[in-house]
């Protein structure tokens, strides 16, 4: 048992308070110390006076607090978060039961865990914890005490984003250069064995979220020639490998991706074609040269981050979707997927079935996914669901020019929850070229881009 945390800093709101999500925006925020600063835990009360909240508050954010408890008698120290990390454990290992078919998995998805801010992932005996909150400065202490009791002998490391620094106006460093991450280390995934790359790799180093979707795809390759758009260390491409198929291609701008891929095919005694090029000019040359595959997967990283990214990203996915769908051969599959939480299930759909009719294809779905279970949605963060992932069939069908897709198909105008890390934005994005391509908000060169 700790010692109950200081009295903290007291915040109103301008209104009464009739939500329970985690976020309230700084236009909603009344009076406050002046020198309360980015990070600091905050007691939030209503215009009347009435409890709200205890959280971290950031000034220079729109969403100015991140709410941790609505509960009056609940401390933010060290029980809170055992409190919160032995449930998230238990869920994974107790109910989902992750540990029978791998050795890793998501333990703390941000506000659907209770710790709006927060990832923290488990790779074997790694523990990666990957903050998008400057709050977490002064709470990593608690977090790690807690991490380290209930995996001992883990390796607890930090790896910030230095995006997230840059936006929360705070310094992670001292507790990236305390708590490092080790060069690496080999996970397993039902049949897979992957070698994560902390070093050069993204985010937290390797993407959980598709688990199930590299299943599913690996029982769909049996005997199919397979093309894996944005392939990165090759999760997708060794599991359809695993499962049976003919042949296997991988495609990825990020050269070092594609070195760790390669030595993942290795690990998994398969062999797979390599190949760094963009992958737009990749499926044009396929295009050129009469080439097709059975199963073509697309998994791009993050294309709207922002609202003012959202037409462009809109327009990117299509023309991505339309190459691909050419790209499959009568009676293949598609597997297509878009991790920008901006855009919703039902928008992404619509630029998918538009991309299939400007590329003569009907699609006869067969499955809608989304991110893995360990990447749970709480009914009062429903910005945690951003992974959406289409299986479909591709049949002939009659050629129908495009119809471009409305923003108002798109999700809500805040911030994507990349901004809690649900995205997965950062990683080196196909580059769009053609006529749709316009000077106005054209986006950097993908060579440009910060790893994810």
């Amino acid at each position: 048992m700790t010692a109950p945390m200081a009295q903290l800093p007291v915040l109103h709101l301008k209104t009464l308070r009739n939500s329970t999500h985690p976020w309230i925006f700084g236009k909603m925020v009344g009076r406050i110390d002046r020198r309360v600063g980015p990070g600091a835990l905050v007691e939030v009360r209503d215009r009347d006076g009435g409890f709200v909240g205890r959280g971290i508050y950031n000034p220079a954010k729109t969403i100015a607090l991140r709410l941790l408890t609505e509960f009056p008698a609940e401390q933010i120290d060290d029980d809170f978060f055992r409190r919160k990390l032995i449930a998230a454990k238990s869920l994974r290992e107790d109910v989902l039961r992750l540990g029978e078919t791998g050795d890793s998995y998501r333990l703390v998805h941000s506000e659907s865990d209770g710790l709006s801010g927060l990832i923290v992932d488990k790779f074997a005996d790694v523990i990666v914890i990957e903050p998008f909150s400057a709050g977490y400065v002064a709470l990593a202490p608690r977090l790690i005490r807690v991490l380290q009791e209930l995996y001992p002998g883990a390796w607890v490391c930090f790896r910030p984003d230095p995006r997230t620094e840059e936006i929360e106006g705070v310094s992670f460093a001292a507790l990236a250069k305390q708590y490092p991450a080790p060069d690496g280390v080999e996970i397993r995934e039902n049949q897979l064995r992957m070698w994560v790359d902390f070093k050069s790799g993204h985010k937290t180093g390797f993407f959980l979220d598709q688990r199930e979707n590299r299943a599913r795809t690996a029982s769909m390759a049996r005997g199919r020639e397979v093309l894996d758009l944005c392939c990165y260390t090759g999760g997708f491409t060794i599991s359809a490998l695993l499962g049976g198929a003919a042949r296997a291609t991988g495609v990825d701008l990020d050269e070092k991706a594609l070195e760790t891929a390669a030595k993942n095919a290795e690990r998994n005694s398969v062999k797979a074609e390599w190949v760094h090029a963009n992958a737009f000019d990749y499926l044009r040359r396929m295009q050129a040269e009469g080439r097709k595959a059975d199963l073509v997967i697309a998994d791009p990283s993050k294309l709207a981050g922002v609202r003012a990214e959202i037409s462009r990203g809109m327009r990117t996915y299509g023309d991505l979707n339309k190459l691909a769908v050419e790209a499959v051969r009568p009676g293949g599959i598609l597997v297509t997927c878009s991790c920008s939480g901006l855009i919703s299930p039902d928008a992404f759909m619509s630029i998918v079935r538009n991309s299939a009719q400007e590329a003569g294809a009907i699609l006869k779905v067969l499955a809608l996914n989304g991110a893995s279970p360990d990447h749970p949605v709480a009914s009062n963060f429903p910005e945690g669901r951003y992974l959406k992932v289409i299986f479909a069939q591709v049949l002939p069908g009659r050629k129908i020019p495009r119809r471009a897709p409305g923003e108002d198909e798109a999700g809500p105008g805040e911030p994507d929850a990349e901004g809690d890390g649900l995205g997965r934005g950062g990683r080196r994005t196909p580059e769009r070229r053609g006529p749709a391509d316009g000077q106005r908000g054209r986006r950097p060169s993908p060579d440009r881009f910060k790893p994810r």
